[in-house]
């Protein structure tokens, strides 16, 4: 009799162990890939002496896929408080937004292409370009105070996880100015750091 009782609680604890290491196992690999996640996907400001500068979702060096890519770049500009507000106001206007299926490994997608130009003196264009440089768009680098890149996409993997990685890039104008500046004495292929990356959680 005491040792049926022993075989049942042996079996119940062998079933007990292997129900948990069932359920276990994909949650662990779940959270190693939402770890490793922050490292793909990542944005980067390129500049092509040929074309201008290339803001993309880098995918060149890595081995993942990435599908359902959404993207929305704005420039944004800072109306300060006044007499007839307490608050200051924000003010967007959309340069481009975008959808792809997918992102294969060693291609990078372009969130937006533009060059900074001098117009007389003292004034600095920002010309939002097509990938050749042609101009599609131009406003002036003193009208806003920000370039701003969001975008979404999932990681494909093996387990059919879904992995979501959600960014937020922003350039100061004042660093593009000192971006622009350096291409003026090194006109030369080059990666220029971004002013924040925010990992939306």
């Amino acid at each position: 009799m005491i040792c049926e009782i022993s075989f049942g609680v042996e079996t119940f604890i062998g079933q007990l162990l292997a129900m948990l290491t069932f359920f276990a196992f994909p949650g662990i690999q779940y959270l190693i890939l939402k770890r490793f996640s922050r490292r793909q996907g990542k944005p980067e400001l390129w500049y092509l002496p040929a074309y201008g500068f290339r803001l993309v979702i880098r995918n060149i060096p890595n081995k993942r896929t990435l599908s359902e890519i959404k993207s929305k770049t704005i420039i944004r500009k800072f109306i300060p408080s006044n007499q007839g507000s307490s608050v200051a106001t924000i003010q967007d206007e959309t340069l481009i937004e975008r959808e792809d299926f997918f992102l294969f490994s060693g291609t990078d997608q372009i969130l937006i292409c533009f060059r900074i130009e001098m117009k007389g003196q003292n004034k600095l264009l920002f010309l939002q370009t097509d990938k050749l440089g042609n101009s599609i768009k131009e406003f002036q680098l003193s009208d806003f105070e920000y370039l701003i890149s969001d975008y979404v996409a999932n990681i494909e993997n093996i387990l059919n996880f879904d992995i979501k990685i959600a960014k937020r890039v922003t350039i100061n104008t004042s660093d593009l100015i000192i971006y622009w500046n350096n291409t003026q004495s090194n006109n030369i292929e080059g990666l220029f750091p971004c002013s924040e990356i925010t990992n939306v959680e």
